[in-house]
């Protein structure tokens, strides 16, 4: 990049809807990667896209879990078929079933005497040991 990050940088890379180039920009809610063809295409995503966790969403069953930042800064875990899905989760997700209920997703929650796994199931109370 160069001094001035305020200008869009071009990354070579073609736009999925309509193959102009992409560029990385500056918003209000930080940095992304848009279109240079707007405002006839609309195609953007975030800076730090990350193609998914691999752990597919239990509540439809054909979308994957994927980060995503609150508009306060905090990270959680949503499906990538929004909004037809509203599935979302506050911590990291494990594709692992619950051993109590059987829920298909675990959550990794890291406290100060260490790490462990929680269901995602907000109605289970399951809990692994420390790590």
């Amino acid at each position: 990049m160069t001094d001035n990050f305020l200008e869009p940088q071009s990354l070579g890379v073609p736009c999925p809807r309509c193959q102009k180039e992409l560029q990385l920009k500056k918003g209000r809610f930080g940095l992304f990667v848009g279109c240079s063809g707007y405002p006839d295409c609309d195609y953007m995503t975030s800076a730090d896209f990350d193609p998914g966790t691999d752990v597919s969403c239990p509540e439809c069953g054909t979308g994957k879990l994927v980060q995503k930042t609150s508009r306060f800064g905090h990270s959680f875990y949503a499906c990538d078929h929004f909004p037809d899905c509203k599935f979302s989760v506050p911590l990291p997700p494990v594709a692992e079933s619950c051993p109590d209920c059987a829920y298909p997703i675990l959550l990794r929650k890291k406290t100060t005497a260490g790490e462990r796994y929680i269901c995602g199931n907000s109605e289970c109370d399951y809990k692994s040991k420390i790590r």
